[in-house]
């Protein structure tokens, strides 16, 4: 990227693969074919040295490019909103501009540049604007109608809207039958609902049931001053979708519910329960909610007397203890029974019962091994060691069959490690992961921490010997230290004997046993550590083995960037064959991106003084794909790499 100074234009020194990295192979491709197109009807460069441009599209878009500190960046009024296609016409707009020598400086108060940003603050507000603006002005004139005049628009929109038809009907019925038939009508709907949604599994093909009925119906009720009734329908229409999930593939029936139970919850503050028992009928309905049906709400955000969290608790309490006497599934399942003890802690504080919390999340956790959530309190209530006690216990209890629980305590460990600023137990933590599960995240975890230890040159020197040759540290041997929060001395295993302090965690059994060499780890180290003498070494051990894996996760691209000044031709080669295997593609993204490796291919040999060489190999390109129109135009591009020469 160009960089910006006073007495320079930085836009004229951009090259065509700026735009690229920029805006993307597609929005630059269509950018040019927009300018070319002469869709850029007008266009401005401010003070600031911004560009400002009107462009035909869709409709008239105003767009504002930027240029700072050697970056690219824009704002636009249409629906994509920065960074497109309308930003790379104005630039290419306004360098033929430039190139043909005409100025389009303009001041502040240029009326063009007002009315653009005018434009870009009207289409950020616009929709909260128009929506406040229309209510208010529509319920100003609607408290301007007389009754009758009211009733005549009523009437007149509920033939032509469907939705208000069904409602103002479903009122008209209300007032006419008793509210038991009523209900009895929704479930009736609800079956026949349900059993249409189950057709397709019966093998006949339909389209999704409609809804619509079934919510009006819903809404009527409530606004009739009915909202308990609502409550079973609900949980009628929550627990009966288990039936017809699996044909829901698509998730459009959820969805129709969704708006259903939003009903439902409108119900539920209006209803007649008492606050703990309303408590107690959200979470149940969340519990029933296997399938992601609930929008979000706001329920538990809510202001409850601390009475009513104390009563809900209690029935908390119970139902999980209906649970253990297998008399009641609905809290049964372990993602169900960790969703209601969430919430009683949260209702236990709120009841000023926060010295229960800890005995509850202790026993939850031996009955459900959730020892991350107990470690969290106790940690937070000030108890560390005895959180460290249950963080050594849990890991030690769930390693071999639930490791993702062992895993989130050793992160809750290494993030005391952290905040103690014990780094040589943080590394040591680092590094026995490393061994387990060896990438280049954990390496590089490895590495920061060892380096605040003091201890990198050592543990580098460990990890890079497993990866070349499979051997494991020595050992591990031993050392003597009181293992944390036990205060009582106990032999610990040491992942580096020597160089780090044992953990209490290590489980030698549990170190992968890799085959060596670790061709893609090896590589992606060299480039991070910046050796290209190891990266070629390594790569050319990869190409001449059959460990096809290893491929799919590593990046030639990324090995062409960090040789490609010792080794040029190395890189040279990667480049021409990513560019020749896009092109075989034969579409146009594959052909834009092609040009940035050919790019390269061009920036390389011109510095080495092989522009011939350069000129040669694009002619057998172009020569090769002659009747692909579009590549060639592509490739044209690639003729000067300032978009205008200086």
């Amino acid at each position: 990227m160009p960089s910006e100074s006073k007495n320079s234009d930085p836009f004229k020194e951009l090259k065509w693969s700026d735009l690229q990295d920029w805006a993307g192979g597609k929005a630059t491709a269509k950018g040019i074919k927009y300018q070319e197109e002469e869709r850029v009807k007008e266009i401005k460069r401010t003070p600031e040295g911004s560009l400002i441009a009107r462009v035909e599209g869709t409709n008239d878009y105003f767009t504002e490019i930027f240029l700072k500190e050697g970056k690219l960046s824009s704002l636009c009024t249409c629906p994509v909103g920065h960074d497109c296609k309308h930003g790379v016409a104005s630039i290419l707009e306004y360098l033929e501009l430039a190139e043909q020598g005409e100025e389009v400086l303009a001041s502040e108060e240029d009326p063009f540049i007002v009315k653009a940003r005018q434009e870009y603050a009207e289409t950020e507000n616009s929709a909260l604007g128009a929506e406040e603006s229309s209510s208010r002005a529509l319920r100003e004139y609607l408290q301007s109608l007389t009754k009758t005049e009211l009733i005549d628009i009523l009437v007149v929109f509920a033939e032509k809207n469907t939705m208000l038809g069904r409602y103002l009907s479903e009122r008209q019925t209300l007032a006419a039958e008793s509210v038991e038939e009523i209900v009895g009508e929704v479930y009736s709907e609800i079956d026949e609902l349900l059993e249409e949604a189950g057709t397709e599994q019966k093998g006949y093909e339909s389209d999704a049931p409609d809804f619509l009925d079934l919510q009006v119906g819903l809404e009527s009720l409530l606004d009739a001053g009915h909202p308990d009734e609502l409550l079973e329908i609900g949980k009628e229409l929550m627990g009966r979708y288990e039936k017809i999930a699996d044909y829901d593939e698509e998730g459009e029936i959820r969805t129709k519910i969704s708006f259903c139970m939003d009903v439902v919850f409108e119900a539920l503050a209006r209803s007649s329960l008492p606050v703990h028992e309303k408590m107690l009928y959200m979470l149940e309905i969340e519990l029933m909610d296997n399938y992601n049906i609930l929008n979000e709400h706001s329920f538990w955000k809510k202001d409850f007397p601390p009475e009513e969290w104390k009563l809900f608790t209690e029935s908390v309490k119970t139902k999980l203890g209906e649970t253990e006497r297998k008399e009641n599934p609905l809290y049964g399942s372990l993602w169900q029974r960790d969703y209601a003890v969430d919430r009683l802690i949260d209702a236990l504080g709120k009841a000023g019962l926060s010295e229960e919390i800890i005995p509850v999340c202790e026993k939850e956790a031996e009955k459900t091994g959730n020892y991350a959530r107990l470690v969290r309190v106790l940690l937070d209530s000030g108890q560390k060691e005895k959180a460290e006690e249950w963080i050594y216990r849990g890991v030690r209890d769930t390693r071999e069959y639930e490791p993702e629980i062992a895993n989130q305590l050793w992160k809750i460990l290494l993030e005391i490690r952290e905040e103690e600023g014990n780094w040589p137990f943080a590394t040591a933590l680092e590094t026995e992961e490393f061994f387990r599960s060896p990438d280049m995240a954990g390496y590089l975890s490895v590495q920061e921490a060892a380096k605040k230890a003091g201890k990198w040159e050592e543990v580098r020197a460990a990890i890079h010997n497993y990866l070349k040759n499979g051997e494991l540290p020595a050992g591990p041997g031993k050392t003597r230290k009181p293992r944390a929060g036990k205060g009582e001395n106990k032999e610990e295993i040491s992942i580096l004997p020597g160089v780090l302090p044992g953990t209490g965690l290590l489980g030698v059994e549990l170190l992968k046993k890799v085959k060596p060499p670790v061709l893609d780890l090896l590589i992606k180290i060299a480039i991070h550590e910046g050796d290209p003498q190891e990266v070629v070494h390594w790569y050319e051990e990869l190409k001449k083995g059959e460990e096809e894996e290893y491929w799919h996760s590593i990046s030639e691209s990324e090995i062409a960037n960090s040789v490609k000044e010792k080794y040029p031709e190395i890189a040279l080669d990667i480049w021409k064959r990513l560019a020749e295997g896009l092109i075989s593609e034969t579409k146009v993204g594959s052909y834009e991106e092609a040009s940035a490796y050919l790019r390269k291919v061009k920036k390389t040999l011109e510095t080495s003084g092989k522009k011939e060489e350069w000129e040669a190999y694009l002619s057998g390109i172009k020569e090769a794909n002659k009747r692909k129109i579009r590549l060639l135009e592509i490739l044209d591009t690639l003729g000067e790499d300032r978009i205008i020469e200086a």
